[in-house]
């Protein structure tokens, strides 16, 4: 059974590695937070404090010393990553009378670690009766957990373990090159380099086994080949290259096939279809009708090249011991 303890620790936990990235920025005086960290405080205040708070930033920009309020119960709040004396001087500073008349009970939230202790005497504090345990940081709001009934604590600890990877992205530092340690490069499979080569090799045995095709031929197909198979993810150009190595019989001297039925039998891989659907679009593929009633529908096969050059290069693959994973997947042909 889940108890109360364990959603309190859950809560203190995730709020706690916050608080510590946080207090990081500022130690490098990364005060600047974005609006997605004021949201996640209101979220989390509301539901701690039973408030309707809401982002006044969203209702005019930059909103004066306050950056969330409650108009209901007259609570507002200064989210805020400068702990220092100097931004709680400046905070109530901003406020008007306006906002003072709304807000009888205002709080600054440092996202951080605030200071041991503050010095409050004279103004602005002493106008609006402004006293230290009203300078917060998580721990205070923590503090408060205890008394919630366990539902809301449920609410909370769901909500802050949902949003807890968000708020720490959002409050990375980047490198000295502007990079940040999550960022979508990580996400993104990186381009291919192809690998080419002179085609000495292929020539030699086009000449060889005396078949009709021109000196640069090889050369110019592989070209063509890495071109369009650079542009494909590389489970794409595995795809490409087990239709080639489960094809059927020849249709005719140089064109390949493999039947629908058997492919989808034989490959259980995610997303078939959108893997085909990239190899049709880079001309590498292309989807065809049964000839003959009672025949499969197929897939024909469409390796760059002049007429009888396909037939050459796997040819060459087999004689050499070529795996077709080196010039269809990785992208290179320095073998022919």
């Amino acid at each position: 059974m889940i108890t109360r303890g364990h959603f309190i620790g859950q809560i203190v936990d995730d709020l706690a590695g916050i608080a510590a990235q946080g207090k990081q920025r500022a130690n490098l005086h990364l005060f600047d937070l974005n609006t997605y960290i004021e949201d996640f405080a209101k979220d989390v205040l509301n539901r701690v404090l039973d408030l309707g708070l809401i982002n006044l930033n969203s209702e005019t920009a930059n909103n004066p010393g306050l950056d969330l309020g409650d108009t209901k119960k007259g609570w507002a709040f200064q989210i805020t990553g400068d702990k220092s004396l100097k931004k709680v001087k400046d905070t109530l500073e901003k406020i008007d009378a306006t906002q003072r008349a709304k807000y009888p009970h205002i709080r600054i939230l440092v996202i951080g670690e605030k200071q041991g202790s503050y010095t409050l005497t004279g103004e602005p504090y002493a106008s609006f009766t402004f006293t230290e345990d009203m300078i917060w940081d998580f721990d205070d709001v923590c503090s408060r957990l205890m008394s919630m009934p366990i539902d809301t604590l449920k609410d909370l600890a769901d909500y802050v373990s949902r949003e807890t990877r968000r708020v720490r992205i959002e409050l990375e530092i980047p490198d000295d090159e502007g990079v940040f340690p999550t960022n979508i490069d990580k996400l993104v499979e990186a381009l291919p380099k192809p690998q080419l080569t002179d085609a000495a090799k292929i020539d030699a045995y086009i000449v060889s086994e005396k078949v009709f095709l021109d000196n640069d031929v090889a050369l110019a197909a592989f070209t063509e080949m890495s071109e369009r198979l650079a542009t494909l993810p590389r489970l794409t150009r595995e795809v490409f290259k087990l239709l080639i190595e489960r094809r059927d019989d020849r249709m005719s001297h140089d064109v390949f096939r493999i039947s629908e039925p058997k492919l989808r039998r034989i490959y259980h891989g995610d997303d078939l279809d959108g893997d085909l659907a990239l190899l049709v679009d880079a001309g590498l593929i292309d989807w065809n009708d049964p000839e003959e009633w009672g025949r499969p529908p197929y897939y024909r096969i469409l390796i760059p090249g002049e007429d009888g050059f396909a037939s050459v290069f796997l040819d060459f693959a087999r004689e050499n011991g070529i795996d077709l994973r080196k010039p269809l997947v990785i992208l290179d042909f320095s073998d022919y």
